[in-house]
């Protein structure tokens, strides 16, 4: 058991009703960044590639969450407002029970679903706010499973963009990126093998609805560094929690140092518990928004260095249906 950290503030912000998670967190802040999954260089070097990026089943929501589409970030100032043309852009989804990502494409797609396949596409890609790119079919989530995520790109003509990755939250512990990159025409986005298995995922928010008219809740965090090459999670920085669902649930934030495992089902609540003796954050009624947000201040105590911390949220929506929203967890950092 723990003591939550201090709660500072609670503040309401005004949301759309399509409810967000971000891998891993929602700090537009940091100039780490990779090139493949959706970059290209001016020179055109990479201008072609396939990459997979694996998710864990906390980081998702609970079952009948509609997947519509993602959000990616330039990786710098020098991405703003940054154009991307895709002569093609196919992205194609699994659910999973894999902890890691093998070198082959096909291996790691064990139920392959194509949410985009598209040409010419442009987007306006952007360092200071998620771009989202939405898909043409979707995905339903079982509430169980992993997913990858596979994406396939030609970018035509040449641009200048990466996209920020999870390296600023300091996470060597989630699954690695892979890859195979190539110039025009190398064919490389339709690798079968990945020539770079060792990279930091691209920060992906994912934006879900609910099915039949309902809502399925989220939890995210965010924690802006001091500077862009800051560590996020710092120690004396503020660290927010957002859950949403729909307006005038109840709901219950709750915090842990550690992973149920397994998670924990319970009779008449829809999802999983992640987290291990949780104690609560916050409690109260989501505004019409759907959306409340605790902003939190992390001690400046250089022993909290390495500190892990989970958080997921119980809402009930006003026709009396419980449900757990995904797990979102961080480790702090003193900035380096």
């Amino acid at each position: 058991m723990i003591r939550p950290l201090t709660c500072l503030a609670l503040t309401c912000a005004l949301g759309a009703q399509v409810q967000t998670t971000t891998y891993v967190q929602e700090s537009t802040i940091g100039n780490l960044g990779n090139i493949a999954p959706l970059g290209c260089l001016a020179t055109g070097q990479v201008a072609e590639a396939r990459s997979q990026i694996l998710i864990p089943a906390r980081f998702l929501p609970g079952p009948g969450a509609v997947l519509l589409g993602l959000g990616a970030l330039g990786s710098s100032s020098s991405a703003t407002n940054t154009s991307i043309t895709y002569a093609v852009l196919r992205i194609t989804i699994s659910r999973t029970t894999a902890t890691s990502l093998g070198s082959s494409f096909a291996a790691n797609l064990p139920n392959p679903q194509t949410l985009l396949n598209v040409t010419n596409l442009t987007v306006p890609w952007n360092a200071t706010a998620f771009t989202p790119i939405t898909f043409v079919n979707s995905y339903t989530h079982d509430g169980t499973s992993s997913l990858v995520i596979d994406i396939q790109k030609v970018v035509s003509p040449a641009g200048d963009a990466s996209m920020k990755t999870i390296q600023n939250a300091r996470r060597t512990d989630l699954p690695r990126m892979i890859n195979a990159v190539g110039v025009a025409g190398s064919g490389a986005h339709l690798a079968t093998t990945a020539t770079v298995t060792n990279n930091s995922p691209i920060t992906l928010q994912l934006r879900w609805a609910g099915s039949g008219g309902t809502f399925t809740p989220t939890v995210k965090l965010k924690s802006d560094p001091t500077f862009p090459f800051r560590a996020q999670f710092e120690i004396g920085r503020p660290l927010e929690t957002t859950v949403q669902g729909q307006p005038g649930s109840l709901f219950l934030d709750l915090q842990s140092i550690g992973l149920a495992v397994p998670a924990q089902t319970f009779a008449g609540i829809a999802g999983r518990l992640w987290l291990s003796s949780p104690v609560t954050l916050a409690s109260g009624v989501l505004p019409a928004s759907g959306q409340h947000t605790v902003t939190q201040t992390i001690p400046n105590d250089p022993s909290l260095v390495g500190f892990y911390l989970a958080t997921q949220s119980l809402v009930i929506t006003p026709s009396g249906v419980w449900q757990w929203s995904n797990a979102a967890d961080c480790f702090v950092t003193n900035g380096v």
